[in-house]
């Protein structure tokens, strides 16, 4: 897989304190890289789809020697855990939505 190297992080993790974002043992996964086949099964999103984050900046990464690239496991434990987060408020929000309109009021 060849994409051009982004090296600037989203502006959505900046000062992401990636020490609180794992909650992994001591050291574990804090200095290693992933391919993007991982980050994308980490994701359940596609290999192309991991591509697209990367080229709009929305996850860091860095080109390998290869033409492959390299995502931090802590960036891409970052991005995952806020498109959780992202997922969470819109469904709250669609739910709230839903209930002020009286769309689960009692059948008859």
């Amino acid at each position: 897989m060849r994409i051009e190297s982004s090296e600037d992080t989203a502006a959505e993790f900046k000062g992401v304190d990636h020490a609180d974002v794992l909650n992994v043992s001591k050291g574990a996964y804090m200095d290693e890289t992933m391919t993007g086949p991982e980050v994308a099964a980490m994701l359940n999103v596609t290999p192309k789809y991991v591509v697209n984050l990367i080229r709009d900046g929305k996850l860091a990464a860095s080109a390998n020697e290869d033409g492959t690239y390299a995502v931090a496991s802590t960036d891409a434990e970052a991005y995952r855990l806020s498109a959780k987060r992202r997922g969470r408020k819109a469904l709250e929000e669609l739910a709230r939505v839903s209930q002020e309109a009286g769309i689960y009021g009692k059948q008859k």
